[in-house]
């Protein structure tokens, strides 16, 4: 919106005044130049914004809007020491706050699922059964030879699990996506429930074994 409606504008009205050799109006560079430096401090934000598919963890947190204002600040604190240390007037405590943000935030929005190994007091193992026909009915109309989800012409991420064996290669994944981050399915588009997600769960808690 910046670039549209002023900085292309004011760049339209410069040319149009030299062409008709009229004295430009300085307002319009004065705006455009303000809204380049808003610009300016968009730019860190915007390009982990543009990389953060592969982060589920920020973008599947509950909080995911608080995530992205956390690092929308941080980021724009280092820009402004850039900024200031362009101009001659470095402050490190910008960076340094920003950075601490960032490993703050790290630390608070960590994955933390059961890990392999561990079964919670009191529930019972799940059999592969179970989570074989749970992966069948929700993760295979992507991730096999022959996909038959709209979405998937080739299996999404080179990933199959029409056997057993690929399932237990692919088990701290299925818990990792399914389980920790709940970014798969794709925008739930097979509608797996959360006690099917338990059922993931509890079979990886207990060593994923595959029969």
């Amino acid at each position: 919106a910046n670039v549209l409606f002023v900085i292309i504008p004011s760049q339209k009205q410069l040319v149009a005044a030299k062409l008709a050799g009229r004295e430009p109006d300085a307002s319009f560079g004065a705006r455009a130049k303000q809204r380049s430096v808003h610009n300016n401090y968009f730019t860190l934000p915007v390009i982990f914004t543009m990389l953060s598919s592969h982060y589920a963890f920020t973008y599947a947190h509950r909080y995911n809007w608080a995530v992205l204002f956390v690092l929308f600040a941080a980021s724009m604190l280092i820009r402004h020491f850039f900024n200031l240390r362009n101009q001659g007037r470095p402050n490190f405590a910008l960076p340094v706050t920003g950075l601490a943000m960032i490993a703050v935030l790290a630390v608070l929005i960590a994955p933390r699922g059961i890990g392999k190994g561990e079964t919670a007091s009191g529930e019972v193992v799940t059999s592969f059964a179970d989570v074989r026909e749970i992966i069948q009915s929700r993760c295979v109309a992507c991730h096999s030879v022959r996909p038959t989800h709209p979405t998937a012409p080739v299996p999404a991420a080179g990933v199959t699990l029409d056997q057993p064996r690929e399932i237990s290669v692919w088990a701290p994944r299925i818990f990792d996506r399914t389980v920790v981050t709940r970014t798969m399915p794709l925008a739930n588009l097979t509608h797996m429930t959360d006690a099917e997600r338990s059922v993931i769960s509890r079979w990886y808690a207990s060593g994923a074994p595959v029969e």
